[in-house]
Parts: structure tokens; C-alpha cells; sequence
């Protein structure tokens, strides 16, 4: 198959499958593209495999015609078998998703890098390992025909209800949200220096609000314990998460999931950032602040720092580092 500019040479019509079953982050910062992809082919029927819980990533979003929820592996091998597209474009390149995009009838494309490329209909060249991850994927579908240069904003649909339940928690008084977990010990900084920054901010009036998803609520508590008047918030849904971020003054946190909600709803953003790669990772389209020191080890997989007994990149970064980035991003009116 015939890869460069492949949606040039086939109907107006046709249906499109993407196939982007993880993380947060990687769905948030998908909207980007696909946005792109839609301006230029707006008849185009997108769908898009996800995995159930990062579903609402894409809820209300209208560059996507259908979301395909992964719950189990039978009941989506069924529905996929019954569904047929022009193109099944698969975004991770390893097997499960080589799978998956087999029972989605039609064209697969990947990348030349990927696991069993051989198996692949059509193949789009290796990425530039040093881009931003909306930029590599606007360079796929660049590729394969997408003429638009510049990626476009992410998007996250505004939700009504959600919003006006948050807002209801504030009575319009100005608020931040810290968001101190992320999966990896070596992108997580300490809770006790979140704490010393959420106080700084309570000396300005803010209110300070602590989010944490399932499995992170020590994260949660060990912030909030060093401030009084803290608003805990647990458990969000994607969409509740996104419209408190969304009326927040500020968000701070980690390199994670919830950093790229903020970026799609366009709050400013200070990012805390440890052994990942800021060039690939950073926020997209929003304003921001990443809080950074220069290792000779970085980025590296994560998992556990190979360099010393504990990771030293999270770890050196200051309070006083971020306070300076969150004077920035706050303006003069606010700095004491």
C-alpha cells in the first residue's frame, strides 16, 4: 500500500479507525491531529479504539464520530469483526494493538519502526525521536496527506454540569490545583515541597485545591495536611477533573495525565519535571512553566533511577524553582 498522501486517494467518506487505546496523556494530546485531520477532511468518519477508562478524553469531542470503548478483549474482538473501515491506523506498534487492528477490516498502517512491520498493509517513516509527541503524530498524518503545517490546540469540549458543580465548591474565589502523583517515582516530587508552595499561595488568598486519582490519595493527603483550608478533591471523572482545572488560576503537578487536561482546557501550567523527555512530553498549546535540572541521564525509562539510590533529577528541583515559575505564570499582581 501506497502510504504518502493515502487520504487523497480514497472517498471523501471514508471511515478512518485510530487506534490509541492509552495513557491519558497520549489521548489528550491526540486531539491535536486529529483536529487538523478533520479541518482538511471534514467528511471523513473518525473513530478511535480507547481503553474504557480514558474514553471521556474524547467525550463531546466532534472531531470524533465514534468512540470504540476496550472493556474486554471478547466483546471488542466481536464488535471490531462486525465493523468494517478504509484505514486502521495504529498509533503504539506493539502487539496487542497489532491485534486488534487485524479484527478492524480494512488497510493497516504503522510505522516503519514497529514490531512486526511486515504485517502491515502500509508504513509511514520512523519518527524524529527528539519532536514533541503532537508534532510526530501531526508528522504521520502529514504523511499520509494532511496538509496543514503548524498542529493546531488541543481540545476538551466544555461540560456544563461538571463546570457549574465545581464552581459551586468555590463561590468564585480564586483557586489553584496541585496535582502531586504521577505513575513513576522518578516523576513525582516530594509531597512536603508541594506543600511548601500550596502554602505560598494560600498567603496570596488562593484557595488550594488537591486532586489524586484512584491508588494516589497519599500523594493527595500529604500535601494537603501541610495547609489549612485545603479542598481535597478525589476520584474525578475526566470531565469534572477538566472543568475544575479549567476555572483553577493555575495548575501545578507533575509530568502526567492531568498536566495535559490542563493544557487542553488552557489553563497556565507549572510542570514539575523529572526523569521523562520535556522536549517529548511537555504541555502542548497552553501556557507554561517547566521546572527542570539539567542531568546527564536524562530522559531514561523510569522505572527506578540507574544512576543513583534515589532519583536525583526530581529530587533537585527546588521550592523556590517553582515558586519563581508560578510568580511567572501568575503575573506581578500576585507576587509578594
Amino acid at each position: 500500500l501506497k502510504t504518502k498522501d493515502f487520504f487523497h486517494t480514497i472517498p471523501q467518506n471514508s471511515r478512518i479507525l485510530f487506534i490509541r487505546l492509552r495513557s491519558m496523556g497520549d489521548c489528550l494530546l491526540l486531539t491535536s491531529p486529529i483536529r487538523a485531520l478533520k479541518e482538511e477532511f471534514p467528511k471523513f468518519h473518525v473513530g478511535v479504539l480507547v481503553e474504557s477508562r480514558f474514553a471521556d478524553c474524547f467525550d463531546g469531542n466532534p472531531d470524533f464520530d465514534e468512540i470504540i470503548r476496550v472493556s474486554d478483549k471478547y466483546s471488542t474482538a466481536v464488535h471490531l469483526l462486525s465493523r468494517r473501515f478504509n484505514a486502521t491506523v495504529n498509533l503504539h506498534g506493539g502487539p496487542t494493538s497489532l491485534a486488534y487492528s487485524f479484527l478492524a477490516r480494512g488497510k493497516r498502517i504503522g510505522r516503519e519502526h514497529y514490531q512486526y512491520a511486515r504485517l502491515y498493509h502500509g508504513l509511514a517513516p520512523h519518527p524524529d525521536s527528539t519532536a514533541h509527541t503532537v508534532e510526530s503524530t501531526m508528522a504521520f498524518l502529514r504523511w499520509l496527506g494532511v496538509r496543514r503545517v503548524e498542529p493546531p490546540p488541543l481540545r476538551f469540549e466544555f461540560h456544563p454540569k461538571q463546570a457549574a458543580r465545581m464552581s459551586d465548591k468555590f463561590h468564585g474565589r480564586p483557586y489553584v490545583v496541585i496535582h502531586p502523583a504521577s505513575v513513576m517515582a522518578t516523576k513525582r516530587w516530594a509531597a512536603e515541597q508541594f506543600g511548601a508552595v500550596a502554602r505560598e499561595l494560600a498567603r496570596r488568598d488562593f484557595t488550594i485545591v488537591v486532586t489524586a486519582g484512584p491508588g494516589e490519595e497519599l500523594c493527595a493527603g500529604g500535601v494537603a495536611k501541610e495547609i489549612d483550608g485545603t479542598v481535597t478533591l478525589l476520584g474525578l471523572t475526566i470531565p469534572e477533573l477538566a472543568e475544575l482545572i479549567r476555572g483553577a488560576r493555575l495548575y501545578i503537578g507533575n509530568d502526567s495525565g492531568p498536566m495535559h487536561l490542563a493544557a487542553a482546557v488552557g489553563t497556565p501550567i507549572v510542570a514539575v519535571w523529572g526523569s521523562s523527555d520535556s522536549r517529548r512530553w511537555r504541555p502542548w498549546s497552553a501556557q507554561h512553566r517547566v521546572v527542570q535540572n539539567p542531568f546527564e541521564c536524562n530522559p531514561c525509562p523510569g522505572y527506578r533511577c540507574l544512576v543513583a539510590n534515589s532519583p536525583l533529577c526530581i529530587e533537585s528541583v527546588t521550592v523556590d524553582q517553582v515558586n519563581a515559575a508560578v510568580n511567572e505564570l501568575l503575573g506581578s499582581a500576585y507576587v509578594v
